[in-house]
């Protein structure tokens, strides 16, 4: 991730510098251990924008290199720019890549394990970017547990800035080359600096309008974040300026940048607008950092120059590349708690010192790639320049032919589960409904408690039936889990009718076509897409017709979600022209908002006529007990223990359920107790695993057993 600074008396090697800048070591350092806090700690909030500090930091040390190679030289070698970044970055970022990929087909289910082989494979061509932007964009996605090459994603945008960068330098170099030998000296300069000017103003623009629209992108997306890289190369651009500053002012300017990047860790957090404006702090605080001591010896800054701060910067490209698999393969094995994080640390910190003592700097200081033209090594098995290149090539098509095959096996597959989506409702229903028990009192907004009764097919202690009858095991050894511990990130269901981001309204019937069919509305995001999965058995016998609006923060509120906004308009017209008799929603309590913006959006309906159903949304889940499905695959016998206080996963309140209570003719069907014992919410209920990943999304295997009780529920409201 980090460019090298240091001397070498190999021409191949020379990087052209005069002195090594010593405090931006201690400014690696600061980074990589912000990074690192955040991941292992969740603190401080702001850690990741330790990745925006080796951007800027990364900017200037390449465009350095090469403007002083040019200057001393009267020329560049791609040749030899390329074997540089490739002896610099390549051994440790493979080995990591390998190390980690047999970690996850130790450690976790097969499914993963192939995502994560899938994930290194893009991360080994600069790509990982790319495929993380495709994976965040995917809804039903987003919310598995992270990738433990994730991180690479900041390397894949620096490899695509240095493929990119000194090929337009090399272009201003030309261009301003006449004029320059004509005595104009300036000209070069000002030529480099207009140039990234213009490069790094068009890139924040981009990246200020996508991070307000399309957060995902803005956040991956080499476009959005190559303004970050621009403004390093532009100090390094006007460091002939800088090196005329007093040197009475310099550490004070250096720790004025430290202290705006040290604020940035607590100032930024998840929830602002990210990466512009708020990256513009690290940055900027960075760059002030760098041109403090720009031509001068750092002096006075010992928080940045001490030998501890610069043997972490010195191995900080080498820590940054393991801390992150090992957080996320740990967690497979042992629980956050005091001895995942020693052993993490332990770990992190033994495997870089180790790495970077007898691996990385051996072969960064070797002549590995380099030609042997005066015949040093004649008698030895050496593999020339070309030799090396061709090896690459085969490398990289195999890669890219392998990704393409995969993303190609991958469509095939989901695009024949949509075919079987198609014909579920015929396949499995209808079923019989269950009895109907005695309707709420009209006009008032009462909480329906309804009761399940096992699906056909099933023992009376399958899946939430086990939380009515004190004789039924939660989980039992003896009987295999539905669905494995190997498929249930997937268990989604079917059929499924979804309306993406920011996209039109995409709405889908099912049930009953015959006259006198009681008309219903599912309206609400991800978490209501349940519903359908739940109910589409029993449409035909009970005569509903059921019409969705379901979609990526299509939740039935006014104002609507702002990912949502075409959508809900057209579903708005739709429900007011058809008028339907029952409206269903849910939405999920992480992003519900404030009940009056409900109460706003259906008031207009019931008085219209129609009812409304609110279905409270299902507890939430902690990533912990999510990963301790997975823990029994290193031998673990302790499943039955996962699960999330239960404290923890009803804090946040429903606000449609508050909302319900301000309207009129509005019934809440609540199902938690089917969720949660008087103290916990188990992982695991009558040998069926609850939820799919962290963003509380309940399996489809789950939300069928609920179905009997969601039916008797809305039946009653239907005949209230």
């Amino acid at each position: 991730m980090h460019v090298d600074t240091q001397l070498s008396s190999s021409p191949l090697s020379r990087d052209y510098t005069h002195t090594r800048r010593v405090d931006l070591q201690g400014m690696r350092a600061f980074a990589v251990l912000a990074v690192f806090a955040d991941h292992l700690f969740g603190w401080p909030a702001g850690g990741f924008v330790g990745v925006d500090v080796f951007f800027v930091l990364s900017g200037f040390f390449i465009t350095g290199l090469l403007i002083r190679e040019r200057t001393a030289t009267g020329s560049l070698s791609f040749r030899n720019f390329y074997i540089r970044r490739a002896r610099r970055i390549l051994p440790s970022a493979v080995l990591v890549l390998v190390v980690t990929v047999i970690g996850s087909y130790a450690l976790f289910p097969a499914l993963r394990a192939k995502e994560t082989l899938i994930d290194a494979l893009y991360a080994a061509v600069f790509a990982a970017n790319y495929r993380f932007e495709t994976v965040g964009a995917d809804y039903f996605q987003k919310d598995q547990p992270p990738s433990p090459v994730q991180h690479y994603w900041s390397l894949s945008i620096e490899e695509q800035f240095y493929f990119v960068w000194p090929l337009l330098l090399f272009g201003v170099f030309v261009i301003t080359r006449r004029r320059a030998r004509r005595g104009n000296r300036h000209i070069r300069q000002w030529g480099l600096f207009c140039a990234m000017s213009f490069v790094v103003s068009t890139s924040f623009g981009l990246a200020l309008h996508m991070s307000s629209a399309d957060a995902n992108t803005a956040y991956f997306s080499s476009m959005t974040r190559v303004w970050e890289l621009g403004t390093g190369a532009l100090v390094a651009i006007a460091g002939p300026w800088f090196a005329r500053m007093p040197l009475s002012i310099r550490p004070g300017l250096a720790y004025l940048g430290l202290a705006g990047a040290f604020a940035s860790l607590f100032l930024i957090d998840e929830s602002v607008q990210f990466p512009a404006p708020w990256a513009a702090l690290p940055v900027l605080s960075t760059a002030v950092v760098i041109a403090s001591f720009h031509g001068a010896d750092a002096r006075a800054v010992p928080l940045l120059t001490n030998p501890v701060a610069r043997f972490v910067g010195d191995t900080s490209y080498t820590l940054y590349l393991w801390h992150w698999p090992i957080i996320i393969l740990m967690l497979t094995v042992v629980p956050k708690g005091p001895l995942f994080y020693i052993v993490a640390v332990g770990l992190a910190f033994g495997l870089t010192t180790v790495t970077y003592l007898y691996y990385e700097n051996p072969i960064r200081k070797s002549s590995w790639l380099a030609d042997d033209p005066r015949g040093v090594h004649q008698g030895r098995l050496r593999i020339s320049q070309s030799g090396w290149a061709s090896i690459g090539v085969v490398l990289v098509v195999a890669i890219v032919l392998s990704i393409l095959a995969s993303n190609y096996s991958t469509k095939i597959t989901n695009a024949r589960e949509e075919v079987e989506a198609a014909s579920l409702v015929d396949k499995v229903g209808p079923l019989a409904p269950p009895p109907l028990l005695p309707a709420p009192h009209a006009g008032t907004s009462d909480r329906i408690e309804p009761i399940t009764t096992p699906l056909p097919g099933t023992g009376p202690c399958f899946g939430a039936t086990a939380m009515l009858d004190s004789q039924c095991a939660l989980w039992d050894p003896g009987q295999p889990l539905q669905p494995s511990v190997e498929t249930f990130t997937k268990d989604l269901g079917s059929p499924t009718c979804w309306t993406g981001e920011n996209s039109p309204l995409k709405s889908c019937t099912y049930g009953y076509d015959g006259d006198g069919a009681t008309r219903i509305a599912l309206v609400g995001d991800s978490h209501a897409s349940r519903i359908l999965v739940a109910l589409a058995p029993y449409l035909e016998s009970l005569r509903w017709r059921l019409t969705t609006y379901v979609g990526w923060g299509c939740v039935f509120k006014e104002p609507a979600g702002r990912a949502c906004v075409t959508a809900m308009e057209e579903a708005r017209k739709q429900l007011t022209e058809r008028r339907y008799d029952l409206i269903i929603t849910t939405a999920s309590r992480k992003f519900g908002g404030e009940p009056k913006e409900y109460a706003n959006a259906w008031d207009d309906f019931v008085e219209a006529g129609s009812r409304i159903a609110v279905v409270a949304d299902n507890p939430e889940v902690s990533e912990d007990s999510i990963e301790c499905l997975t823990r029994p695959a290193f031998g673990s016998e302790q499943i039955g223990d996962c699960g999330t206080e239960r404290a923890e996963a009803i804090a946040r309140p429903d606000p449609l359920v508050a909302a319900a209570g301000l309207v009129p003719n509005t019934f809440v069907v609540d199902l938690t107790q089917y969720f949660c014992t008087e103290d916990r919410c188990p992982s695991v209920i009558g040998n069926v695993i609850v939820y799919r990943d962290i963003g509380s999304h309940v399996t489809a295997t789950y939300f069928s057993t609920l179905a009997p009780a969601l039916v008797d529920g809305l039946r009653r409201v239907i005949a209230a």
